[in-house]
C-alpha cells in the first residue's frame, strides 16, 4: 500500500532529520563526558542498564511499527532545519531514526563505561560525513537563509540584490528555511510549477510608497494594508480566474477556440517565462552561494527547458485552461499615436504643472516634457537620460552632444552604454540646448532633479513611467504594448527604413557592435551620427512663440489618415466567424461580416466569403487598423485581409 505520507518527504529530508539527529545527540554525549559531573559506579551501571532497556523498547516497538519514542529527536532535529514534520511519522523514517537511536544509545551506554565517546562515534558519523567527529559535530546544515546572505556578497551590484531578494524570498516562503541539500529536482519542479501560478501583479499591492514611509517617519498614522503572502495571492488569481473561466465555459454561442481568446483577455495575467527564467537564474546564484559556504551536496538548478516541462507537466487537463502571461511586445509606436502624442497638450499648452493632459496655455519644459522627446529622438535608454547631469552637454566637433553613462551613479547596462550622442534637430530647434544654458546653480548638478525628488529608492525610472503613464492614461494614449520603453523600437525602426546602418544604429542605443567601443565610436564620429539620427522625420512644424519665449511644436503631419478598430470573433478553425471595423469619432460601423449568414452552398459561401473580404480591403485601404492583442484574432484578420 502506499504511503502518502511516505511520499511527501524526500530522502534528501529524511537523511538531513537523521544526520541533525545525530549531530544533537552526539554532541550532548560528547559534552556529558568532557564537562559532565563524576558519576559513581552505581549511578554508571544504572544509567547503562536503562539504556540498555530503552534499546530494547525500541526494537519492541519498531516491530509494531510504533515509533512514538523517535518522535521528539525527530521533531527537535526538524525544527533545528526548518522542516515540516509530518504529524505520523513515515515507517521508513521510523525504522531508520530508530536503528539510529538505538546505536546512539550504545555509544553512550560505551562512553559512560569509560570508553572515548569520539572513538565510539567515529563508525556511526562516518556514515553521514566524511569529517572527523569534532568537525561533524561543529558542522552545522547549509540553510537557504545563509546561502541568501552570502549571494548578496558574492553578487553585490545593485540588480543582482534585487534578483537575489526576490527569489531568496518567494523560495523561504514555499521551501522554509530548510538545508539547501534538501532541495531536490522533485522539490524545484514543484517549486518552479507553483510560482508560475504567481499573479503578475504578486508583491505590488502592499500600499508602501513614498508617501506612506514619509508619513511614518513624521509619525502620522498610515492605514495599513494587510500583507499578503504568495500562496495568498495566488489563491485570490485561482477563484476569480475560476469564476471568469466557468461563465465563460458556461456560454453556448461561441466555440472553445473563441472562448480561449476570450479568456486571454479577462484571465489574471501570471508570472512570464522570462521573469521565471530569472528567478532561476537567481535560486541558481543561491545554491552557488550554499556551495562556497561548504555545502557538499549543493543541488543544481533545474534548467530552462527541465522549468518549461514542469510548468507543462502541472497544467490541468482542461480544453479551456490557458495561462495567461501577458508579456509586453513593445511594439513601435503608431504614425497615429506619435502625432497624437507630439501635439497633446503636454507640448502645445497644458492647464497646469498637475494637470498637464488638459489643454491650457502653459508650456513646462521639465523632465516630462524633454525625456519623451529625447526618447523619441535619439533611441537611449530612460535611466541614462533621468540621471543626466547639467554637464553632460558637450561641443564634439562642431556638434552639441550628450555624454551618457560615464558618472559613476550611471547604471549602463555595459561599457557600451558610455557614448557621446549627438543631439538630434528637433531638440536643437525647440530650444533644449538653450534650455540648458538658462539652468543655474539654484536648479542643481541634476538635469531632471524633479524626478530624482519623487523618488527615495533610487528607482527614478518606476517614479518617471508611472508619473507620465498616469498622464498618458488620461490622455487616452495609454497602451500595455506601446509604452515609454518602445520609444527605443520607434527611433531604431523608422532609421532601419531610412537605411541607416546597424553599427550607427547600434551605436546609438548603446549595444555592442563589432570589436570597437561605443565611447571611442560615437566621439568620433559626431558628424556622421548626427546626419543619421535626423533622418527620423516626425514632420513636426516649430514655430516661435513669443507668449512663451521659446519654440513650440504647431503641428505633426505624421498619420494624416484616420486610423481604424478591427474587432474578431472566432471559429472552431481559427479563421474569423466574424470581422466589425469601425472608425469615426463616434465608432460608427463601417464593415461587418458574419461567416454564418453566408450563402448556405459551399460554392456560394466561398465567392460570398471573396467577395466580403474585398470589400474589406477597399473600405480599410490604407489606414492603419487597431488590431486585438490576441495573436489568433489577428493571424484571422490578416488572412480575411489577405483573401481580397
Amino acid at each position: 500500500m502506499t504511503d502518502p505520507i511516505k511520499q511527501a518527504m524526500s530522502g534528501q529530508e529524511i537523511t538531513a532529520l537523521l544526520t541533525e539527529a545525530a549531530r544533537q545527540e552526539l554532541g550532548r554525549i560528547t559534552l556529558q563526558q568532557d564537562m559532565g559531573p563524576e558519576l559513581s559506579d552505581d549511578e554508571i551501571d544504572s544509567r547503562i542498564e536503562c539504556l540498555e532497556q530503552d534499546t530494547l523498547k525500541l526494537k519492541r516497538r519498531a516491530r509494531r511499527n510504533d515509533f512514538t519514542a523517535v518522535v521528539q529527536p525527530l521533531r527537535t532535529a526538524a525544527g533545528a532545519l526548518g522542516i515540516t514534520l509530518p504529524a505520523t511519522i513515515p515507517s521508513d523514517l521510523g525504522r531508520r531514526a530508530a536503528d539510529l537511536i538505538r546505536e546512539l544509545k550504545d555509544v553512550e551506554a560505551k562512553a559512560l563505561d569509560g570508553e572515548d565517546a569520539r572513538s565510539a562515534a567515529a563508525p556511526l558519523v562516518s556514515r553521514f560525513s566524511t569529517l572527523p567527529v569534532d568537525a561533524f559535530l561543529s558542522t552545522q546544515p547549509v540553510l537557504l537563509s545563509e546561502t541568501w546572505a552570502r549571494a548578496l556578497k558574492l553578487y553585490p551590484t545593485k540588480s543582482m540584490k534585487g534578483n537575489i531578494d526576490a527569489i531568496a524570498k518567494v523560495a523561504i516562503e514555499f521551501f522554509g528555511n530548510v538545508p539547501v541539500a534538501t532541495i531536490t529536482k522533485p522539490k524545484q519542479e514543484e517549486f518552479f510549477a507553483w510560482m508560475a501560478r504567481l499573479p503578475k501583479t504578486q508583491g505590488r499591492k502592499h500600499g508602501k510608497n513614498r508617501f506612506t514611509e514619509k508619513a511614518r517617519r513624521e509619525g502620522r498614522p498610515v492605514k495599513e494594508r494587510k500583507q499578503l503572502t504568495k500562496q495568498e495571492e495566488i489563491d485570490t488569481a485561482d477563484a476569480e480566474d475560476e469564476a471568469v473561466t466557468e461563465a465563460i465555459r458556461a456560454r453556448t454561442d461561441i466555440c472553445n477556440l473563441e472562448k480561449r481568446a476570450l479568456l486571454v483577455e479577462e484571465l489574471k495575467p501570471r508570472l512570464t517565462m522570462t521573469t521565471i527564467r530569472r528567478n532561476r537564474d537567481g535560486l541558481n546564484r543561491l545554491f552557488k552561494a550554499a556551495a562556497d559556504l561548504g555545502c557538499p551536496e549543493a543541488p543544481r538548478a533545474l534548467s530552462y527547458k527541465e522549468v518549461e516541462r514542469a510548468i507543462q507537466a502541472a497544467a490541468p487537463d482542461d480544453p479551456l485552461y490557458i495561462r495567461v502571461t501577458k508579456p509586453k511586445l513593445r511594439m513601435p509606436w503608431t504614425e497615429e499615436r506619435l502625432a497624437q502624442f507630439l501635439t497633446c497638450p503636454i507640448y502645445t499648452g497644458c492647464a497646469s504643472v498637475h494637470r498637464r493632459w488638459k489643454a491650457g496655455p502653459l508650456i513646462v519644459r521639465d523632465a516630462f516634457y524633454w525625456v519623451p522627446l529625447i526618447l523619441l529622438t535619439a533611441g537611449t535608454r530612460i535611466e541614462e537620460i533621468l540621471l543626466l547631469k547639467r554637464n553632460s552637454l558637450r561641443l564634439r566637433n562642431q556638434v552639441h552632444c550628450l555624454a551618457l553613462g560615464f558618472t559613476s551613479e550611471a547604471l549602463g547596462k555595459t561599457d557600451d552604454a558610455e557614448r557621446i550622442i549627438p543631439i538630434p534637430q528637433l531638440l536643437l530647434d525647440l530650444g533644449f540646448v538653450e534650455w540648458i544654458k538658462s539652468l543655474d546653480d539654484t536648479h542643481g548638478p541634476l538635469l531632471f532633479p524633479e524626478i530624482a525628488r519623487r523618488t527615495e529608492t533610487g528607482k527614478v525610472t518606476e517614479a518617471f513611467g508611472k508619473a507620465l503613464t498616469r498622464t498618458l492614461g488620461h490622455l487616452e494614449l495609454a497602451d500595455f504594448d506601446e509604452d515609454l520603453y518602445a520609444a527605443r523600437k520607434t527611433l531604431s525602426s523608422m532609421l532601419r527604413s531610412a537605411d541607416v546602418d546597424d553599427g550607427q544604429r547600434q551605436a546609438l542605443a548603446g549595444h555592442k557592435s563589432g570589436s570597437i567601443l561605443n565611447r571611442h565610436y560615437t566621439a568620433h564620429n559626431t558628424k556622421d551620427l548626427k546626419a543619421a539620427v535626423d533622418k527620423a522625420n516626425f514632420m513636426l512644424e516649430i514655430v516661435p512663440s513669443a507668449p512663451h519665449g521659446h519654440p513650440v511644436i504647431q503641428s505633426c503631419g505624421l498619420a494624416t489618415v484616420e486610423s481604424f478598430a478591427v474587432e474578431v470573433v472566432l471559429g472552431e478553425n481559427g479563421e474569423a466567424d466574424a470581422i466589425h471595423v469601425s472608425g469615426g469619432e463616434g465608432g460608427e460601423n463601417l464593415f461587418s461580416f458574419d461567416r454564418n449568414k453566408a450563402a448556405d452552398s459551399d460554392a456560394s459561401k466561398h465567392s460570398a466569403i471573396l467577395e466580403a473580404a474585398k470589400k474589406f480591403r477597399e473600405i480599410v485601404g490604407t489606414h492603419p487598423l487597431r488590431l486585438p492583442r490576441s495573436p489568433q484574432k489577428r493571424a484571422a484578420i490578416e488572412s480575411f485581409h489577405a483573401l481580397g
